[in-house]
């Protein structure tokens, strides 16, 4: 036999479906039930997905429908995400009691919400659970971390990413470009080189050959110096040194008689033309 719910109750089961918050801070709320589609459920589909949120309670409610004698055992569990075994796991046993409705409100330590694995309704030997309602309470710190809303105190503003730029440098045709020009500029630079050079070799052979003719030069100024010394020391006649008259020559003088040189005057004359050429011919080797 099922019994009629009292209208307290149910004010209270009405305001559990209901979130509310009692501080600017932290949020407190309840799920709505976890048993509304059959004996089993999802947490994820249950409770809000909220860094550090913690289950504070558990309500759970149904009516066991049963024969007095028979064995029934129902539990309503949940698994426990962090290892084996369960991080809630109540036990209600019928065996020699009557069909009955239970209201069940399990205050327990803050439990972080992700730990709460699959819920669901179990039970064991003969009986029905009728219209079970499964319900958790929570409570979440809305800016558990700081980054999730502008209004945390702490919030860092994201720097957005700045998009991938295609390097020029990795465009083939720009590449190839690139090579031909190192090519070019290469083939320039050795251009220049080899010009360089022959500038340099011409320069080269340019002040050898000023050299040349400096000694050259140096030869013909050293026999006139020879020549000026000669002079000095009276080896050379007069007649080589003292300037000679107007080329214009007038007969003055007319021989009466044929003057006959004497043999020693000739010899004289002769020695005298021959140091001339010898000396005129040292001038030019």
């Amino acid at each position: 036999m099922i019994k009629t719910y009292k209208l307290e109750w149910l004010a209270a089961l009405l305001l559990g479906y209901s979130h509310f918050s009692l501080s600017s801070d932290i949020v407190f709320g309840q799920s709505l039930n976890a048993a509304q589609n059959g004996s089993s459920w999802v947490m994820t589909n249950v409770l809000p997905q909220q860094m550090g949120l913690e289950v504070t309670n558990i309500f759970y409610r149904y009516t066991a429908i049963k024969n007095t004698d028979d064995k029934f055992i129902v539990t309503v569990s949940n698994e426990d995400t962090s290892g084996e075994g369960y991080i809630f796991r109540s036990v209600d046993d019928w065996t020699g009691l009557p069909g009955n409705t239970i209201v069940k409100s399990l205050k327990q330590p803050a439990i972080l919400g992700s730990r709460f694995g699959d819920g669901s309704i179990q039970t064991e030997g003969t009986g029905e659970v009728f219209e079970p309602i499964i319900l958790y309470s929570y409570r979440y710190d809305p800016c558990f971390n700081p980054q999730s809303s502008p209004s945390c105190e702490g919030f860092i503003p994201e720097i957005p990413e700045v998009p991938d730029v295609e390097n020029p440098l990795d465009n083939d045709f720009i590449q190839d470009e690139i090579d031909r020009k190192r090519v070019t500029s290469n083939e320039d630079e050795e251009e220049e080189d080899r010009e360089r050079l022959a500038r340099e070799e011409t320069e080269e052979e340019k002040e050898s050959l000023e050299t040349l003719l400096g000694i050259s030069s140096l030869s013909a100024l050293a026999a006139t110096d020879n020549l000026r010394a000669l002079t000095g020391l009276s080896v050379l006649p007069s007649t080589y040194t003292v300037a000679l008259p107007s080329p214009v020559m007038q007969d003055t003088v007319v021989l009466k008689e044929e003057v006959k040189l004497r043999s020693g005057s000739r010899r004289l004359q002769y020695a005298q033309d021959k140091l001339h050429q010898e000396l005129v011919k040292s001038q030019f080797k």
